[in-house]
């Protein structure tokens, strides 16, 4: 047991540290988002092989998903105004549940159809195939955000961006689970147990999430201890995910609801300046730390993919890209238009950069490493991996790159 905790410590030490390294020369010499920087070590780590193999480091399904998730969530939301939210509740809540249901039945009725994935094998290989969309249709804000900031581009599209990838990781995760359960128990796919189950998790992590919030909230607002106050964050970042997962409710929600607690009212009524900052800090810093660890992790599972799979696989490949940039298309402009008729009207160009900017990363990253050793998954495994991680490398690398591009045409910088 010593030997097996030396040997994985170890092992953690040389991952983190190749972070770090590729941190450091993105910010001295490419100056590109850090997003966009991990996705391209990531890559260099499968293709040159150059990490142990992925089964040694540890990092199994419940550590990816109950460890590596909450922080990132919690993160997300903590320093997210409600106020500016409501603001723009309508477009967000419709993105990130019709929008993400729109996604995933587009990009998985693509990836069936035209990739080929799951033909002849009735519905459990169309359940694959909608796992994969599912997995896809969460949006990832950090690139797009940071060019944001340097553009200084209108404070109502960063948070129209920002409230869309927040509230779609939740739903996009929580469709992303009905689908993998109904694969592992081996049923029939029933719209309407589907949609129960949805509105049950929803409900149910949202209730928690906010209950859990309020409880911190309160036990803060006796407190003036910077360490344990976010101390208690941290256990909240954690607690809300695992006890709604324990009752079979979204621990995705549970997680976010907190966060968005604690972000305003926590930060506004019960902690100092002192203990905001402490807080903030350690979020993003742990944030960092996931994100590294995640796309460096995805380099170890493409080590594991054979010159001859990723050749065998370059259909599903190239549709998987595809079906990103047109789900998205089709979930952004009708709706966007849609949205405009029947409320506030927002500036045509940002939708626009909505479609553009709806980057895929982490969050898509995690759900891939975190899929279970299964036989019903075991023939499509390598097909996921290149198509999900060729899905995320366009779009962080491609999309990211030339967003600024855009927005200077748009006239939005």
């Amino acid at each position: 047991m010593e030997h097996v905790i030396e040997h994985t410590t170890g092992i953690f030490i040389g991952l983190m540290l190749l972070a770090c390294t590729a941190a450091i020369l993105t910010k001295l010499v490419a100056h590109l988002p850090y997003t966009i920087a991990l996705v391209l070590v990531g890559l260099g780590v499968g293709l040159l092989n150059v990490g142990p193999d992925l089964g040694e480091t540890g990092f199994g399904r419940e550590l990816v998903f109950f460890v590596f998730l909450p922080p990132l969530l919690f993160q997300g939301s903590l320093h997210l105004q409600i106020g500016r939210l409501f603001q723009h509740f309508w477009p967000i809540v419709t993105f990130a549940s019709v929008g993400v249901l729109i996604s995933t039945f587009v990009m998985g009725g693509m990836f069936w159809w035209i990739g080929g994935v799951g033909w002849g094998m009735g519905t459990a290989g169309f359940l694959v195939a909608l796992l994969f969309g599912a997995m896809l249709s969460p949006t990832d804000p950090v690139s797009v955000l940071a060019i944001f900031k340097d553009a200084k581009v209108p404070k109502d599209l960063q948070y129209l961006v920002e409230g869309e990838s927040l509230f779609n990781d939740g739903t996009g995760v929580v469709i992303f689970t009905i689908i993998l359960d109904l694969i592992i128990r081996g049923g029939e796919f029933h719209v309407s147990e589907a949609a129960l189950e949805f509105v049950k998790v929803i409900a149910g992590g949202t209730i928690l999430g906010a209950a859990l919030g309020t409880i911190v909230f309160l036990v803060l607002r006796a407190l003036n201890d910077k360490l344990l106050e976010n101390a208690l964050c941290l256990l909240l970042a954690f607690g809300s995910f695992w006890l709604a997962e324990f009752f079979h409710f979204s621990g995705v929600i549970a997680t976010v609801i907190a966060g968005l607690l604690i972000g305003n009212y926590g930060r506004q009524f019960s902690m100092s300046r002192a203990t905001t900052a402490t807080v903030e800090n350690f979020f993003e810093s742990i944030d960092f730390l996931i994100n590294s660890l995640l796309f460096i992790l995805i380099g170890l599972e493409l080590q594991e993919v054979e010159w001859d799979d990723l050749t065998a696989n370059l259909r599903p490949l190239i549709v998987a890209v595809a079906a990103l940039l047109i789900s998205r298309a089709i979930t952004v402009y009708p709706l966007y238009g849609v949205l405009n008729l029947g409320g506030r009207s927002r500036p045509g160009p940002w939708a626009h950069v909505l479609f553009w900017g709806g980057l895929r990363g982490s969050i898509p990253v995690a759900l891939l490493l975190g899929l279970p050793e299964h036989e019903a998954l075991a023939p499509y495994r390598t097909t996921l991996i290149v198509a999900v991680f060729g899905a995320v490398f366009f779009s962080l690398v491609v999309q990211g790159i030339t967003m600024k591009p855009l927005l200077r045409r748009l006239k939005l910088q």
